[in-house]
């Protein structure tokens, strides 16, 4: 019988997450509590005896993306290792554009809540792997980093989303084109190294405001690959030649005429 209650309890607190992450993504964090408590079919009492705020409910909710997003990583990992970084960044993008819940709540810096950052970890660990698989089959360039991955996306995104109004799936086109610089032989040298993931942390946190942009859009473009849909995906960012001593973890890109034939 106890197990049963638990059962229940569980799949009662998922339908509101669930409610919850589907009002968010239509209001924001306008959305109020009683709307998230109509859209699941409950009171607001029941509601505030699972989370005691809207900030509570809303740090869950990205928690909850967060684990899907892991689930997502799992599945990519059992692909071959040319296939499981696009399949795993393939819907970012897309639900970047859609979900006002990721602007508003990750701009937040909901970071700072403990299960958030240890799930945003977790999902940063399966990144690693898979970017550190498509680097030994020699999928993509050399010098991409796991925290590239969402910093990049990001990018793309932002710069697509004011096209959407008259050409709503034109973010595909420029995907593609970055897609298509993460290819070893179109790498060239990187003039800086990659924020390592105690910056990213950092600035998510808010030890700076720029850096705490950067930061949340990556942890944004993290939770929105749990429910896009597919597409195309990644932006390295543009080539820049820099001298080898600015690149402390970059290793030598491949020689010109090999990107000249790709």
């Amino acid at each position: 019988m106890t197990s049963h209650l638990r059962a229940d309890a569980e799949r009662n607190r998922l339908r509101l997450l669930d409610a919850a992450a589907e009002v968010l993504a239509e209001r924001g964090l306008s959305a109020s509590v009683a709307d998230i408590a109509r859209r699941a079919g409950v009171g607001q009492g029941t509601v505030f005896r699972r989370f005691p705020s809207k900030d509570a409910l809303v740090a869950a909710t990205v928690v909850h993306r967060l684990e899907q997003v892991e689930r997502i990583a799992e599945d990519a990992a059992a692909r071959p290792p040319g296939e499981g970084l696009p399949y795993f960044l393939e819907r970012a993008v897309s639900l970047y554009l859609q979900d006002r819940c990721l602007y508003e709540a990750l701009e937040e810096s909901p970071l700072r809540d403990p299960a958030v950052r240890a799930q945003h970890a977790r999902v940063l660990d399966a990144i690693e792997r898979l970017v550190e698989r498509a680097r030994k089959a020699g999928a993509v360039r050399p010098d991409l980093r796991a925290v590239d991955i969402p910093v990049l996306a990001v990018g793309v995104a932002h710069a697509s989303a004011p096209l959407l109004a008259v050409s709503p799936q034109v973010w595909r086109r420029y995907l593609r084109i970055a897609l298509d610089g993460l290819r070893p032989a179109a790498a060239s040298r990187l003039p800086v190294r990659a924020p390592t993931r105690e910056e990213l942390d950092r600035a998510a946190c808010g030890s700076s405001s720029a850096g705490s942009a950067v930061a949340t859009s990556a942890a944004r473009v993290l939770a929105a690959a749990a429910a896009a849909a597919p597409a195309s995906v990644l932006a390295p960012a543009a080539a820049a030649v820099a001298p080898a001593a600015e690149v402390a973890d970059a290793p030598a890109p491949a020689p010109a005429a090999d990107a000249a034939r790709a």
